[in-house]
């Protein structure tokens, strides 16, 4: 008789280890978790005590044992009844199916509900099936929807139904490991030929990894409209929080985390060198080299080395431009140094350190222009599902799309209907009840959807007896708001309040600044133990003590707040400001704003901030971006109040291929000096904008409903093709453009093709004045359900935005593409004919 199996029995010592370690370091927290853990099953504790192991100390903080406990029970459950699940390595089944964090999302139990949601539909199927059946099930609870950067837990996105990439795939992940489908998050950071990110789902079977789109189900795995885009990636990451790394070279850490290299998976790559020395020229050993892509006009990392004994640090990357800066800390004194490599032509660089603060001379303050290289379009994914396959999946999503919009329809989160309606009896409730309004106004759309009543009341009663105290905007907006950042709203007044003496509170309203000096001594940072774009709430920091520097200064803006001081995080630059004598001054000397750039823009260029120009201070040999939001330019004039030190200015003209032309301008500023820089945006030939893709063959109808081939339509020559949306401004005005260059548009009509949804389209008055003006115009029709995405994803442009225009040189060969309103495509259209 074979002996029972033994759950984690390969890794049980390693867990008991890593968990006494944690609980070593925070002893008053885990007496009581341990107490907790006491109740649950051998098997339940050891699960619950893999999860602290290995959780942020912000996990600890912000969250109670019961919310672990759905994890760790519906893990165990999976692990005794599902010989799948059972017969994992056991790396595996920790990772990706008992681990309750994906990536930076608000956690809240979720696995046993979704498992029982789920768990018939999946029954008696291997991990493949499975996941394709998840998918499906996901696209009938939520879909993509643009929203802010806080990343909800997976029960709020399906209770809304609706997320940004990062929450469809923490949701999906989150479903998938609720039935035992080993799964993840992958992501590309930034994307090289576009200004944006994206996240999908991986999942683990036969010991492989596949992928699939998140809340965008198909009938086979490896395949989501991101095939094509992410082979000209420059990075594509996952990340594990265990310190047992699996193999697979590593690309950073940020804390808690190991971010891994999963590129190959999707592109052609390969191996670069880059040396970095010291200012004798010495090997740099333990220089930190960063990997950056420009990406919203500003270099994003994508992944993070430290040079080795020889100076050295090597990455696996795409073919493409990088933008590489080093930095080392030497006698307390900062080195920089950056260059631009193009590692299609290029396979190593070499980077000299030299001081940080000597790096701008007065007499280097000029533009330097780098150009920036996309990779080409390469899938190495190239599977495709049958005809049978694609119309039962388009079958399967239209019921999923049905069921979704049923569901969200007149949704709204019931807990602010709860907070609007309570009962008013007592004067002094009469006055918070007129604030109940404001509260709600004051919060994010998104906060809107999963904020809890109770929540919402204790920072209503609490902040109720300073109303009077100033302006009703500024109470509003900077004490009575829960919000500070984008921490996990929750309680915290009543917990910090009893931590003061009344005494206490005065001093600490008369002089607010004392409170940093609090939180400095009580609280300590402990970088290696979190993850840092996951913050420790106010309560959470009281609780436990611990909190990254973001923590510390959201918790300095919630005690003032919670005493009455108006107070926030610059919306610039993050640093902690409270108000004084009607205006907000900074806790931190170094924070001052004490010097002023003007900025001078010509009259050809619209600027606009994080699309084609942003300004970063190097502090630290780290170049970070200021958060500029409304700020417009004034007569060409744009006035900046900065903290001295120096800055790195960065413009970028992307180019439909998705290369761009950059510029840089470094400079120093002092103290009390105000400087004066004019923007430079470079300007592109014609030949720099084309690109060579080739599109996959569609069928366009007649008026008498002949379907014809496109690659038959484009075969000669140059051809226009225009998907138009009748009657919508952003059609109108291309019309509208055309007419006005009629007789030079005259001369290409019968390469032009329009196509509308239907024939009452041509009946339009702006349309049927074009077709009019402009005779020989080649008319085709389609329904737009299925051709718009997947054409406008291959050429990559915006596939919601009408109207969709490809130029095309050669039968199926596009050069060039726009969608939505862009003013001066007519004009451009010419030129490329």
């Amino acid at each position: 008789m074979a002996e029972p199996k033994i759950f984690l029995k390969e890794n049980r010592d390693r867990i008991e280890k890593s968990y006494l370690e944690q609980a070593k370091s925070l002893p008053r927290v885990f007496a009581a978790i341990d107490k907790k853990m006491q109740e649950c099953t051998e098997e339940v504790a050891l699960a619950c005590k893999y999860l602290y192991a290995f959780m942020p100390y912000s996990d600890i903080g912000n969250y109670p044992f019961e919310v672990f406990l759905d994890y760790a029970e519906n893990g165990v459950q999976l692990w005794k009844e599902n010989p799948q699940v059972a017969a994992l390595p056991e790396e595996i089944f920790l990772n990706y199916v008992l681990f309750h964090r994906v990536n930076e999302e608000e956690i809240a139990p979720c696995r046993t509900f979704f498992r029982t949601e789920i768990g018939t539909r999946t029954q008696g199927m291997d991990f493949k099936e499975a996941a394709l059946e998840v998918n499906y099930w996901c696209a009938e609870e939520a879909t993509y929807h643009c929203t802010d950067d806080r990343t909800l837990s997976a029960v709020s996105v399906y209770r809304r139904g609706n997320g940004r990439c990062g929450e469809e795939s923490v949701f999906t992940v989150n479903a998938l490991r609720s039935v035992g489908v080993p799964a993840r998050q992958v992501y590309a950071p930034k994307w090289s030929h576009c200004d944006d990110n994206h996240a999908w789902v991986e999942i683990w079977c036969d010991g492989e990894w596949y992928f699939l789109g998140a809340c965008e189900p198909e009938e086979i795995l490896n395949k989501g409209w991101f095939t094509n885009a992410s082979s000209r990636a420059m990075m594509i990451h996952s990340r594990v929080f265990d310190t047992k790394i699996p193999n697979g070279e590593v690309i950073g850490k940020d804390g808690m985390v190991t971010m891994l290299n999963e590129l190959k998976r999707y592109a052609v790559t390969k191996e670069i060198t880059v040396s970095v020395k010291d200012e004798q020229g010495a090997p740099a050993e333990g220089a930190e080299v960063s990997f950056e892509v420009l990406n919203y006009s500003e270099y994003a990392p994508i992944a993070e080395k430290k040079t080795d004994s020889k100076g050295t640090a090597r990455l696996t990357t795409g073919l493409g431009s990088l933008h590489i800066s080093a930095r080392m800390c030497s006698d307390g004194e900062w080195f920089y140094a950056e260059t631009v490599m193009n590692t299609e032509k290029e396979d190593n660089c070499e980077l000299c350190l030299v001081p940080q603060d000597k790096r701008n001379d007065g007499e280097s303050e000029k533009w330097t222009a780098a150009d920036i290289f996309a990779p080409h379009d390469a899938p190495v994914n190239t599977d495709m599902p049958t005809l049978e396959q694609k119309a039962k999946g388009n079958k399967r999503l239209a019921a999923a799309n049905a069921h979704r919009e049923q569901k969200v329809r007149n949704w709204s989160n019931p807990e602010c209907e709860r907070f609007l309606e309570k009962k008013v009896n007592r004067i002094e409730e009469a006055i918070a009840a007129s604030y109940r309004e404001d509260l709600l106004r004051v919060l994010t759309e998104k906060d809107r959807t999963d904020c809890i009543s109770d929540v919402l009341e204790e920072h209503l009663e609490l902040a109720i007896p300073y109303h009077g105290m100033m302006k009703k905007d500024t109470f509003v907006s900077y004490v009575l708001n829960p919000r500070v950042d984008d921490e996990v709203l929750q309680k915290y007044r009543r917990e910090i309040k009893k931590h003061f003496s009344r005494t206490e509170k005065q001093e600490l309203r008369d002089d607010p600044s004392r409170i940093w000096n609090l939180i400095e001594k009580a609280i300590v940072s402990r970088p290696e133990k979190e993850r840092s774009s996951v913050i420790t709430t106010p309560a959470g920091c009281i609780r436990t003590c611990t909190g990254s520097f973001l923590s510390k200064k959201i918790l300095f803006v919630a005690i003032a707040r919670t005493f009455g001081v108006a107070a926030r995080l610059n919306p610039h630059d993050r640093s902690m400001e409270y108000m004084e004598n009607g205006r907000f001054v900074p806790v931190l000397a170094r924070t001052e704003k004490n010097c002023t750039l003007i900025l001078k823009a010509g009259e050809t260029v619209k600027w606009k901030y994080f699309q084609n120009w942003s300004i970063a201070k190097l502090e630290n040999g780290r170049y970070t971006s200021l958060k500029l939001g409304a700020e417009n330019f004034e007569d060409q004039i744009l006035n900046l109040p900065l903290e001295s030190g120096n800055y790195r200015i960065l413009t970028s003209n992307r180019l439909p291929n998705g290369n761009m032309f950059a510029n840089e301008y470094h400079f120093e500023i002092q103290p009390g000096e105000t400087k004066e820089i004019e923007l430079v945006l470079r300007e592109a030939d014609l030949e720099d904008m084309l690109e060579n893709i080739s599109m996959p063959d569609f069928m366009l109808k007649t008026e008498d409903g002949t379907e014809l081939k496109a690659s038959d339509l484009t075969a000669d020559g140059k051809h226009i093709l225009m998907f138009l949306e009748e009657e919508k401004e952003p059609t109108e005005h291309i019309l509208n453009e055309m007419m006005e260059q009629e007789e030079a548009f005259a001369g290409y009509a019968e390469q032009i093709i329009f196509v509308v949804r239907s024939k009452e389209a041509l009946e339009t008055p702006t349309l049927s004045k074009a077709l009019a003006k402009l005779k020989n115009i080649q008319i085709y029709y389609d329904d737009f359900s299925e051709i718009i995405n997947t054409l406008g994803r291959r050429m990559y442009v915006d596939p919601d935005k009408l109207p969709l225009i490809i130029v095309t040189n050669g039968s199926l060969n596009g050069i060039y593409a726009t969608s939505g309103y862009n003013v001066g495509t007519g004009d451009m259209l010419l030129r490329l004919m």
